[in-house]
């Protein structure tokens, strides 16, 4: 479905009128401050918004500034990050960190995708709150909401960026994209809201979620009948244990280290201990991320 210029006006005001009276608050969004919402946007990644506040607040306190997360190291970085999981996510925004500090904040999203770290939605949120560019953040709520609204969920890549490009309005981007995003986690949810819906009269999938019709139904049964997927156990995966090997590494005074050997005892955490051998590959692992370091047998984190 393609909306007039008319029709998406109107969608645009409705949606950015609800976000004015239901929207997330949340200090990156206010602040302008480009640290502040590239520190959000990685901490955002893999983990609920709930969950980021916090932790955002604890490790701003340390770094206040992206000139001070450059100068400390690497073991700081990862102490800090602690609660957060996906530990590679710190060694990522050290690396862009201490990038632009030695030279100069990108302004455009093209600029700053070019760092190692910084994907094209974070890329995108920080050069849409913190500069004003009309680039266009999409994430996972935001194909939703857009392919909803144009009839076509299956959008990916390019088709789906220019889609969200042609909906970017170009005074206020950063406001549409929070729009967006907050309306996808509250209102246009994997089961929508319909009956809450503020542009359910544009929405060329309206009679898909709200008008009980075949393709609804077709769909429930095809899922009445599809085999659950079995998820793999974590506690005892590599991912299980290479989140314990972290948390030990924290556990330890600045500048100390544990012996290699000592290690599966020490991540056990009340289960069988793993292999010798599959410990050392999974400390082996780490270091190439640059989550830990190895010397003399003994293991800590980076300094």
């Amino acid at each position: 479905m393609t909306l007039r210029t008319a029709e998406m006006r109107r969608v645009q005001r409705a949606l950015l009128d609800w976000h004015r009276r239901e929207g997330q608050r949340a200090p990156w969004r206010e602040s302008r401050d480009p640290y502040h919402a590239l520190l959000a946007a990685v901490m955002a990644q893999q983990t609920q918004m709930s969950r980021v506040l916090p932790s955002y607040e604890r490790f701003l306190a340390a770094f206040p500034t992206i000139e001070a997360l450059a100068r400390a190291s690497r073991a700081e970085v990862v102490r800090a990050w602690a609660g957060m999981g996906y530990n590679r996510r710190a060694v990522r925004l050290h690396e862009a960190a201490r990038i632009i500090a030695r030279e100069e904040w990108p302004r455009t999203a093209g600029a700053l995708a070019r760092i190692g770290g910084i994907g094209p939605f974070t890329a995108a949120i920080v050069a849409s709150f913190a500069f004003g560019e009309a680039a266009a953040a999409v994430d996972t709520n935001v194909r939703r909401v857009l392919g909803r609204l144009a009839g076509d969920e299956s959008l990916r890549g390019r088709a789906l960026q220019s889609l969200a490009g042609a909906w970017l309005p170009a005074d206020g981007p950063a406001r549409w994209n929070q729009a967006l995003m907050d309306y996808g986690a509250a209102v246009c949810t994997p089961r929508p809201r319909c009956d809450a819906c503020a542009v359910v009269r544009w929405c060329a999938s309206k009679e898909r979620y709200a008008g009980g019709g075949p393709a609804v139904a077709e769909e429930q049964a095809v899922y009445r009948v599809r085999p659950a997927k079995k998820e793999a156990p974590f506690e005892g995966s590599a991912r299980y244990y290479r989140g314990r090997i972290i948390e030990v590494l924290r556990g330890l005074p600045p500048g100390a280290s544990v012996r290699l050997v000592a290690l599966p005892s020490l991540i056990a955490d009340g289960r069988p201990a793993p292999p010798p051998e599959r410990t050392r590959e999974l400390v082996r692992a780490l270091e190439r991320e640059g989550l830990a370091s190895v010397r003399r047998s003994r293991v800590s984190l980076p300094e």
